[in-house]
């Protein structure tokens, strides 16, 4: 039985080849974008003018909480509270975007605000309360539409809970 060897030369010449190509990029081929730790606040659609209400956003676990408080909040049509649930996460996005009535009055969370929500919004400027509704089920006001949005502070304080000033969380996001 005889066998045979590729020359020294050859293997050498074939690794430096491999060496080479690992550090090449196919033509036509691009890397998947990598993740970044800010992301800009979700596309919600904004209610019209005319049926804005009170604009809360977040979590559908709190849904029934919500609704509840709406069926027995004596507000007009232009304060009747309306929840958009799309998630806690793309909820403190668009709540912590900024103040006015471009922007979400409320948030429904799941979990209590994390600490880099929190700096998002105080970097907007926003100060905010907040309200338990459960061990896991946290409604967070604007300080600033208190007073701005018709139908905000009447309806917050149909809930007969006392809020509490957020200051900074120690956890994560």
């Amino acid at each position: 039985m005889t066998r045979s060897f590729a020359p020294a030369g050859t293997l050498v010449l074939a690794l430096a080849a491999a060496a080479l190509l690992a550090g090449c990029q196919m033509p036509g081929f691009t890397p998947p974008p990598t993740q970044t730790a800010t992301l800009p606040p979700p596309a919600l659609p904004k209610p019209p003018p005319e049926t804005r209400g009170i604009w809360i956003v977040g979590s559908s676990a709190l849904r029934g909480s919500i609704e509840q408080a709406a069926a027995k909040f004596d507000g007009g049509p232009d304060s009747k509270p309306h929840l958009d649930a799309r998630g806690t996460a793309a909820g403190f996005r668009a709540f912590c975007a900024g103040v006015g009535l471009d922007h979400p009055d409320m948030v429904a969370s799941d979990r209590p605000i994390g600490a880099a929500e929190y700096q998002r919004c105080r970097s907007g400027g926003i100060t905010l309360t907040e309200y338990g509704f459960g061990p896991k089920r946290f409604v967070y006001v604007k300080d600033s539409h208190m007073m701005a949005v018709p139908g905000v502070s009447e309806f917050v304080d149909s809930w007969g809970r006392r809020g509490k000033p957020v200051s900074a969380p120690t956890a994560g996001s």
